[in-house]
């Protein structure tokens, strides 16, 4: 099995284990994890032997989302942020797109927080076990930025326009005993127990019809997701476009001299 350089890989059984392994940096999406993950989960998908996938992150956090400090980086260089943001949004993108599209369930282990472009990577997959201290965090207007990773789309037609404009809006952190009332999760488990619950269903399903299972997600995907893609891409844009204004700029360097932004200008 190919080495990866922000993802731990191994299979419990016919169940395949993709552990986002930056812990330090709470597993952001960034130019290095995205073409692992896409890459770890296409062979996952033409592998015979893998009837389930589970997701899961290393240390604190499930994924951070952007790598702001990446971010913070490209604009001390001079360089226009939206041209790191295009191609990094493509591969987040296309990441959500495969875990759509594969055959075989995934389930979500969120072991701890879950913000930006990572609320995509949890929850576009089938099922979504989370431990208890886990939070869900949109992130984005606390710099400046339009959301992406689906999440639009994936948290509004759960949550309505109300609630998902209060989440997005005003950044409004979900616990994730509150997420799981509002139906963006399935089930609460104690900390250090979420891989566990979560391999617990995968090995249910790992034993289940492979191909109703597959039909089912197929299915689920026209009724539900038909224009995920489309949201996507309308989200790559509008991200880009709002990352090369004056508040990205202000939101980016006001998170890295820890003071409040200021977005009069």
């Amino acid at each position: 099995m190919s080495d990866y350089k922000t993802l731990l890989v191994e299979d419990v059984g016919a169940v395949r284990v993709l552990t986002l392994n930056q812990p330090k940096i709470f597993n952001p999406a960034d130019e290095v994890s995205a073409p692992d993950f896409i890459d770890a989960l296409e062979r996952a998908e033409r592998d015979p032997n893998v009837r389930v996938v589970v997701v899961t992150g290393a240390g604190k956090a499930f994924s951070a989302g952007g790598n702001v400090k990446k971010m913070f980086e490209t604009l001390e260089a001079g360089e226009k942020l939206s041209l790191y943001l295009m191609g990094l949004a493509a591969q987040l993108h296309r990441s959500i797109s495969t875990i759509r599209r594969m055959p075989q369930p995934v389930v979500c282990a969120m072991n701890g927080v879950t913000a930006g472009g990572g609320l995509g990577w949890a929850l576009c997959c089938d099922l979504v076990v989370a431990a208890a201290s886990a939070k869900l965090d949109p992130g984005y207007v606390r710099i400046a930025l339009s959301p992406d990773g689906g999440s639009t789309g994936l948290l509004s037609r759960i949550l309505g326009l109300q609630r998902a404009s209060e989440f997005f809006m005003l950044g409004r952190v979900l616990e994730a005993e509150k997420a799981c009332e509002l139906g963006l999760i399935n089930k609460v488990v104690p900390d250090g127990k979420a891989l566990e619950a979560a391999l617990e269903w995968a090995q249910e399903l790992a034993r289940g019809p492979a191909a109703a299972l597959a039909a089912t997600k197929r299915l689920l995907n026209q009724a539900i997701y038909g224009d995920l893609e489309t949201i996507m891409e309308d989200e790559r844009q509008s991200i880009c476009a709002m990352s090369d204004l004056p508040d990205a700029r202000e939101g980016i360097m006001a998170f890295f001299e820890k003071r409040k932004p200021d977005f009069s200008g």
